[in-house]
């Protein structure tokens, strides 16, 4: 009797063992997916950033071109162009804290976002979760 008993605590540590093991994978796989979905976003916007300060370099440098041309005077044209800068930098600055808060919780929301799986559980009134499997498989 003290034999099997043995045996069956044995068998319980191992597969205790064995879960233990199983989850800290899957908490590290898991991880491994939210950064490379938040990696994801970021480089996604690092690449939006990207072309729109292109775009809007070169239509303030259109912009510097046609008020020289029309002021008689390239260097007054990109005087005022290098005012808005200046006027788009101060309205940035003012605004910082928002900005900041903003990038701050976009990133959080990407590492904190649950997997599509987790998405389509749900739970009945009786509090049964049903991970969208058919009953019986």
């Amino acid at each position: 009797m003290e034999n099997i008993a043995e045996k069956t605590f044995a068998e319980l540590k191992e597969d205790i063992s064995t879960y233990v093991e199983l989850r800290l994978e899957l908490l590290k796989l898991n991880t491994y997916e939210r950064v490379a979905k938040t990696m994801a976003v970021f480089s996604y916007g690092i690449v939006l950033v990207l072309l729109a300060f292109f775009a809007i370099l070169f239509l303030f440098l259109a912009l510097g071109f046609f008020l020289g041309e029309l002021l008689g005077s390239m260097a007054l044209g990109f005087v005022l162009v290098v005012g808005m800068y200046l006027l788009l930098f101060g309205i940035t600055m003012f605004f910082k804290r928002k900005i900041t808060s903003k990038v701050m919780n976009e990133i959080i929301t990407a590492m904190m976002s649950k997997d599509e799986k987790d998405n389509e559980e749900t739970t009945d009134p009786a509090g049964h979760v049903d991970s969208g499997t058919a009953p019986g498989a």
